[in-house]
């Protein structure tokens, strides 16, 4: 199978999707051959020789190898370079992406007009899991519990500020967390324990993102993750694994910190919890591939807080079986998807174009 691996992009997740795929290039199976695809900080696709070494990425443009441009064609990708264009054919493009133009819905689309399979959410369900206030307002309406929260844009917030200050302190009060809607890896987001504070991070949010979702804060929550995958049409929920963090889980502690695994016990009640409402999120979103679901628990009570369309190193480390099982299934299932689509009628035959005709030359006469 000829797989193109794609990473990077336009992205503030833009160093972590290169960290995702470099792992997941040394971990797909050998009947595997894949062409690595670069998306780079300013938009552009490309290839190179030495993609694999993660030591280019320290000064890219002075390391990079017989770099080529690539565009998506009918199927394949078309390799450019110095007017010399290469089609290969692709089976499967196995998505690294986090966060804008990647993990939102755009290269899922860009790869549907293709008509090239692809791991991962299909474009709906990606803009659903990557819109924080959007995804809380359909597991609400699937009955899935979710922390109480406001969510509004920044056209709103210039136009109705006191309006949206109001309705923040009634619902939600203080201390209260900002978080940029479609933003990941914990960039933008903070606690803030007053209206003044609000009002000065609020402007510091919008510089990454123009929707925000202020949440209550659970100053003593603890925090969960469980990953699903799906299997032909089985759900596999991983291991449930608690995350140990400051006062909110930062980008530090996520990618630059070394973690350490929290002495509290999990009970079997509360892990069982865990991973039924981490599939039922998975299905109520209408989610593919491999998506990471995050908890709150606070007072007993359980709350989902996010979810990944396209988690950090693909969570191989949260399953039980190798990353290589997980690659050929996500394989497996991207194909699987595209194939099912593909039965759809896509022609319809109107006759509105004669019609059109003839109605515009007796318009002239």
């Amino acid at each position: 199978m000829k797989i193109a691996v794609f990473f990077g992009g336009k992205s503030v997740e833009h160093d972590i999707s290169i960290i995702t795929a470099l792992q997941t290039m040394k971990a797909i199976p050998s009947e595997h051959s894949f062409i690595p695809v670069y998306i780079k900080p300013d938009g552009n696709m490309v290839t190179a020789d030495n993609l694999t070494d993660e030591k280019i990425y320290l000064d890219y443009e002075k390391n990079v190898k017989n770099e080529r441009d690539v565009l998506l064609y009918n199927g394949a990708l078309a390799i450019v370079k110095k007017r010399k264009i290469n089609i290969i054919k692709i089976d499967c493009a196995l998505l690294c992406c986090h966060g804008h133009g990647g993990e939102d819905g755009s290269l899922q689309g860009a790869l549907e007009i293709a008509n090239i399979p692809y791991t991962s959410c299909d474009c709906c369900s990606s803009v659903l899991c990557m819109d924080k206030g959007i995804s809380k307002l359909v597991l609400e309406s699937n009955k899935i519990p979710s922390i109480k929260g406001v969510y509004f844009n920044k056209c709103r917030y210039e136009q109705e500020k006191q309006d949206v200050l109001s309705e923040i302190e009634k619902k939600v009060s203080f201390p209260c967390i900002i978080k940029p809607s479609t933003l990941g890896s914990s960039v933008g987001i903070d606690i803030c324990e007053n209206k003044e504070a609000l009002e000065e991070k609020l402007e510091i949010a919008f510089n990454y993102d123009d929707k925000i979702l202020i949440e209550k804060y659970l100053s003593n929550a603890r925090e969960f993750c469980c990953a699903v995958i799906k299997s032909s049409t089985n759900l596999i929920a991983s291991n449930v694994i608690e995350v140990s963090k400051s006062k909110i889980f930062t980008f530090e502690e996520k990618y630059l910190k070394e973690k350490s695994m929290p002495e509290n016990e999990i009970s079997s009640e509360l892990e069982e919890q865990i991973k039924s409402y981490a599939k039922l999120s998975y299905k109520a979103i209408g989610c593919s591939g491999v998506v990471r679901v995050d908890f709150l628990f606070d007072n007993g009570k359980l709350y989902v807080n996010e979810l990944n369309s396209i988690p950090g190193s693909l969570s191989f480390n949260m399953f039980k079986f190798p990353f290589a099982d997980i690659i050929n299934c996500l394989l497996r299932e991207g194909i699987a998807r595209y194939k099912e689509k593909d039965k759809l009628i896509y022609k319809f035959n109107s006759q509105a174009i004669e019609k059109y005709i003839a109605l515009m030359g007796m318009t002239k006469k």
